[in-house]
């Protein structure tokens, strides 16, 4: 039993889809039965519906079956008048459209609801792990802390700064200080970096306090590029902002996920 919202929603889709290219349409129709011209449309709609939610189907003679066989059977006009009210002998394929693009909406708004209940109901990263994961990582990293093969003289930069690097830089011969002076370039740049990454952490973990989650996660994926950048995530473990970037990047999925399906499910059947 098709509940009478949903009669309309159809009727009023056919309506827009059908009646507007029926060349038989009565001036001042639709509707058209109160004009005198007999419209199957109007008599017929509910087993309408049925037939072509019955059928799912490439071809048009799968509906036109059905449709006789669960329409035409029980038409007043069968056999008793020369003419046929049924609009699936001339527009079936403009019918079956409409029908079965009410059918996609409803297919949508179901899926729509299954997806804010799942995503509401998931279990999304809190604050507590969130700010755990900051202080876990936060002063761990400040400069190169894993073992390099840099330069032509492959010199190992693990625990050395720009500072130690320039400095040393004046203390070995020529050859040797190109070497260490671009060492320290590199460090000092390692050392941005870090420090830069620490910032966008200390930032992520404030908006996601505030409860900005797209602020939060876009923050955390910096600082997590910022590290990722120097290739320190492949030498060195654990990494440092790996895991709050995942924490945040998933709560903010979970929440403006759930938003944006909340307010299409909204969108959808309110219109």
């Amino acid at each position: 039993m098709i509940a009478e919202v949903e009669l309309q929603e159809y009727l009023d889709e056919i309506r827009q889809e059908v009646c507007t290219r029926c060349v038989e349409r009565p001036p001042g129709g639709p509707p058209c039965g109160i004009q005198g011209k007999p419209c199957g449309v109007e008599l017929h709609l509910p087993r309408l519906i049925e037939s072509v939610r019955q059928v799912h189907s490439d071809c048009m003679d799968p509906y036109l079956e059905t449709n006789r066989r669960e329409v035409c059977q029980t038409c007043p006009f069968l056999h008793h008048s020369y003419f046929c009210p049924c609009p699936m002998d001339t527009l079936a394929v403009l019918v079956v459209q409409a029908i079965e693009k009410v059918e996609q909406r409803h297919e949508q708004i179901d899926r729509r609801r299954k997806q804010v209940e799942e995503l509401l109901g998931h279990e999304r990263p809190n604050l507590e792990e969130i700010t755990r994961a900051y202080l876990e990582a936060a002063g761990t990293w400040s400069g190169c802390d894993w073992p390099t093969v840099f330069g032509p003289a492959e010199l190992n930069l693990r625990g050395w700064t720009a500072a130690e690097a320039e400095a040393h830089a004046l203390e070995v011969g020529r050859e040797e200080r190109k070497d260490w002076e671009a060492a320290a370039l590199w460090l000092r740049e390692v050392e941005r970096r870090a420090q830069e990454a620490e910032s966008e952490a200390e930032k992520a973990v404030a908006a996601a306090g505030a409860g900005d989650w797209r602020k939060a996660a876009e923050h955390a994926r910096r600082a997590w590029m910022l590290e990722f950048a120097t290739g320190r995530p492949f030498r060195h473990q654990p990494a440092g902002w790996q895991q709050l970037y995942e924490l945040l990047d998933l709560a903010a999925w979970i929440h403006l996920e759930a938003e944006a399906a909340a307010a299409s499910h909204f969108s959808i059947t309110t219109a």
